[in-house]
């Protein structure tokens, strides 16, 4: 029973100051969420607090204060590569859908924030006559996001155009050189605690015509392939290396397309997605099949399958 008392307790200092700090700094403070509210895959438990900056440097003196004071987060975007599994997530979701302030171009430059739409950025190039981002058109989530895990598609890969990051450091906005990280496959050396806030991207001229046609194509084969307007979070699985072929035909290969568990099934479009139905699915669904997945995949392939999809967890 003490145990408990304690837990309540800290829970209860922690709170008021989580409070005070949001108070104090003009942001946003909102509780009784879920992560089926805020991730695409519609499923997840409880989160304490949900914390939504408007400004860069509001973002990075909210983290500090958050540290100073012991108090764990995480930060999340438009929880488009995220599923959270269905406990009770006892730390801080520092939102950055806010940090969304129109970009900003310079003749090859564009400076854009981390809470801006990743697909309407490459709209917003491609008006600009600016290429070098349209494939990444189709992937939903935001700039933020495409950072951490450098995102990619048709050839292109977001690492490749950006110039500098925009980081939090000691409660400032730091900008650092991209030369710092390292760039690898749907993978950064950006680490747990890091909070990106923006970056600029240098970006090459080209006919607008042209970047209109390159994107249009990439989303007629998006549409045709992937299933869109589902409840899901992109693909689940990275490619292998040490495989010709991608993962979604390998998981095809294995007659695992409409496989079902609970709410959650293998997208009969496109094996690589698991998509989630009905009010009653859980993280713990999908986070089922997917396992299910890389034992069939290592029993007949002798391949491990890295997820591509953020796991989280309450504990």
């Amino acid at each position: 029973m003490m145990v408990v008392e304690d837990r309540d307790s800290e829970l209860t200092q922690r709170d008021a100051a989580i409070e005070s700090i949001a108070t104090g700094l003009g942001v946003r403070a909102e509780r009784g969420k879920k992560f089926a509210e805020l991730t695409s895959l519609r499923v997840g438990g409880a989160i304490d607090w949900v914390l939504s900056p408007q400004t860069e440097e509001q973002a990075a003196k909210l983290v500090y204060e958050l540290e100073q004071n012991g108090i764990a987060w995480r930060p999340l975007g438009s929880g488009s590569n995220v599923l959270a599994d269905d406990g009770e997530h006892h730390y801080v979701i520092v939102s950055l859908k806010e940090l969304k302030a129109d970009p900003i171009f310079d003749a090859n430059r564009v400076s854009i924030s981390a809470g801006y739409s990743l697909p309407r950025l490459c709209v917003d190039a491609a008006r600009q006559g600016l290429s070098g981002i349209e494939g990444l058109n189709g992937i939903p989530g935001t700039v933020g996001g495409a950072l951490w895990m450098n995102a990619g598609a048709y050839g292109q890969e977001i690492g490749t155009v950006v110039e500098t990051i925009r980081v939090a450091r000691d409660g400032r906005v730091h900008e650092m050189p991209a030369s710092e990280v390292q760039w690898n496959y749907r993978h950064t050396s950006f680490r747990e605690g890091e909070l990106l806030l923006g970056a600029t991207l240098r970006l090459h001229p080209d006919d607008p015509n042209s970047i209109a046609e390159r994107m249009e194509k990439a989303k007629s084969q998006r549409m045709t392939t992937q299933p869109h307007g589902t409840r899901s979070a992109g693909c689940f699985f990275k490619n292998a290396p040490s495989s010709p072929i991608g993962t979604g035909k390998m998981i095809d290969d294995l007659g695992m397309k409409g496989t079902r568990r609970g709410g959650a099934v293998v997208s009969p479009k496109h094996a690589n997605f698991i998509v989630t139905e009905g009010e009653d699915a859980k993280a713990a669904d999908a986070l089922a099949l997917a396992e299910e997945i890389r034992e069939r995949v290592k029993r007949e392939h002798g391949i491990d399958l890295e997820y591509e999809v953020e796991l989280w967890s309450s504990k």
